[in-house]
């Protein structure tokens, strides 16, 4: 045992001396009453380099708690209401209007030869015409008979005859020409007309006068076969021989047709 303890401490001592150039070294060993008690003397100046380590760190790890990336959602799309954008109108181009042409419409009916023969009554007026160098006048006036016959060869053209009672006298209008002036298809249409003309008088009962008869005037149509009459004729005498026979006649009157 006691050469144990003497191991023991001059390990001690080896290393104390190592450690420092003055040391005190107290021992107890194994719990004995007795106390190894020693000191060393020596003094060494030398200056040693001492390196002390750092003390150990101890890292903890860390946990490092990455947070999930916050996803913003886009915000919702409101869709606007389509708007609608007419397209524009068409562009017209106006062409210039050609002249109006007016044309009337002609009905077959129209344009029919009229009825072929006509026969009228018209009674009047005569009386006497007289002229100066400085005035014009009409005296005598007398009621008067007319009836007449014509044949219509066409729309423009008619023979007539026509007979005129006076109370003093009678004219005889046996060859005539007629003429109308308006279109074919007119209701009212006016008209001239000639005739070759004898006349009595009751003063010379055995005489009959030569002379002619001009004529003017209108007639208006109803359909194909009735008719109006309005005319005035001047009736010219040779010489002086029948002064009494009025010269100016008017009348009004109506008439048939047939055929």
């Amino acid at each position: 045992m006691r050469a144990l303890q003497a191991a023991v401490v001059s390990a001690v001592l080896l290393v104390s001396g190592a450690a420092s150039a003055q040391s005190h070294v107290e021992l107890n060993l194994f719990g004995s009453s007795s106390t190894l008690s020693f000191g060393f003397g020596v003094h060494h100046h030398a200056r040693r380099r001492v390196i002390v380590a750092p003390p150990p760190v101890y890292v903890q790890p860390q946990v490092i708690y990455q947070q999930p990336p916050v996803v913003m959602a886009p915000p919702p799309m409101v869709q606007a209401a389509p708007v609608y954008i007419a397209p524009p109108p068409p562009v017209v181009v106006v062409q210039p209007q050609p002249p109006r042409v007016v044309t009337r419409t002609v009905t077959a009916s129209a344009l029919e030869r009229p009825a072929l023969i006509g026969i009228k009554y018209t009674p009047g007026l005569s009386g006497i015409f007289t002229s100066s160098p400085g005035a014009v006048g009409f005296s005598g006036a007398r009621f008067t008979h007319s009836a007449g016959l014509e044949a219509r060869l066409s729309r423009w053209f008619a023979l007539r005859s026509d007979v005129e009672l006076r109370n003093d006298s009678r004219s005889f209008d046996v060859i005539g020409a007629k003429v109308w002036l308006a279109g074919a298809d007119w209701s009212v249409k006016p008209y001239l007309s000639a005739s070759l003309s004898g006349t009595m008088v009751d003063s010379r009962p055995n005489a009959l006068t030569v002379g002619v008869v001009g004529a003017g005037g209108v007639n208006i149509f109803f359909g194909k076969h009735f008719f109006l009459e309005a005319e005035v004729r001047y009736r010219a005498l040779p010489g002086s021989c029948c002064t009494e026979v009025p010269q100016v006649t008017g009348v009004v009157g109506a008439g048939v047709a047939f055929f």
